[in-house]
């Protein structure tokens, strides 16, 4: 019976001892972390559907100084400021499939060249020596294609651009010849003319990349030439030259506009700039010599600067 009591009685001190050091506190648990703090609403700009949020930062991690601001992300999905090592050689942006996107400084313009074509057709000049017979009368055969080509030297980009050209190029045309009273010769005749000029160029270019830019183009020429016959008398042909002024009126179209990155990596690889599509309106008037090249036509190419 003793012994039964006893036995109740340890049992009932063992179960009130375990029930008071259960409600007894327990101690702080560590943090995950022991060198980490939070800081409260550190603003990170994620967009309209998610709020701020709390960010844990190391206290020992302290940002890179270097120059320059990254921008990662796009204004659609949230952008975020940091520090990058290298925004100091024109990286400026992170997109989220983790390509560097960098700032390439164009290089300086200081020429252009141009090459182009046009039809060409002096229908004043005549031989001297037989003034009944006109250009027209004997070159029929061929279109009389002319190639035109020139180089720059910019001397002014601002508000539109200022250059002094230089060019030159070749016209062929070729025919039977005539007696004075317009009946076919044997002979065939040929005529190479070298169209040389100097000039200064007015662009009416106002912004970088502008789609259209007009232009206006005044000068003098000199026209070298060499004429021909078939049966080679004189043996050499003959020789002449002419001095002639000329006036354009064009307008250059960017073709860049199609694929900027594509000029960027042919300013990087060759020092292209631009590329253009030209046409333009020449009229030449003839100042002094005895063969008369005056003419007006239509001319169209590809221009480049660099």
């Amino acid at each position: 019976m003793i012994q039964s009591v006893a036995f109740v009685l340890v049992f009932l001190l063992m179960l009130f001892s375990s029930s008071t050091w259960s409600n007894e506190d327990t101690p702080p648990t560590e943090p995950p972390y022991p060198d980490t703090v939070k800081e409260k609403n550190e603003k990170i700009d994620l967009g309209a559907t998610q709020k701020n949020r709390e960010v844990k930062v190391l206290k020992s991690w302290t940002p890179p100084s270097h120059e320059g601001p990254l921008i990662e992300g796009t204004p659609f999905r949230g952008t975020k400021k940091i520090q990058h090592p290298f925004a100091k050689d024109g990286l400026y942006r992170i997109t989220k499939e983790g390509e560097y996107i960098y700032t390439v400084k164009p290089s300086s313009i200081k020429h252009s060249s141009s090459v182009r074509l046009g039809t060409f057709f002096p229908n004043n000049l005549f031989n001297p020596d037989h003034p009944n017979i006109t250009y027209d009368d004997v070159y029929t055969e061929t279109d009389g294609v002319i190639l035109l080509a020139d180089y720059e030297w910019r001397l002014f980009s601002g508000f539109g651009k200022l250059g002094i050209k230089a060019g030159s190029g070749i016209f062929f045309a070729s025919g039977q010849g005539r007696f004075d009273n317009g009946d076919e010769a044997q002979e065939r005749y040929t005529i190479i003319m070298f169209p040389n000029s100097l000039s200064a160029v007015l662009y009416l270019q106002f912004w970088d990349k502008q789609p259209l830019i007009p232009y206006a183009d005044a000068g003098l020429d000199l026209y070298t030439f060499n004429e021909s016959r078939d049966d080679n008398e004189p043996p050499l042909g003959r020789f002449g030259a002419a001095y002639a002024g000329h006036v354009a009126g064009g307008v250059l179209f960017n073709i860049g506009i199609f694929d900027w990155k594509g000029l960027i990596r042919l300013d990087q690889e060759y020092g292209i700039n631009n590329v253009y599509f030209a046409a333009e309106y020449r009229l030449v008037k003839t100042l002094g010599g005895t063969f008369d090249f005056s003419s007006d036509y239509f001319n169209v190419g590809v221009m480049v600067e660099f």
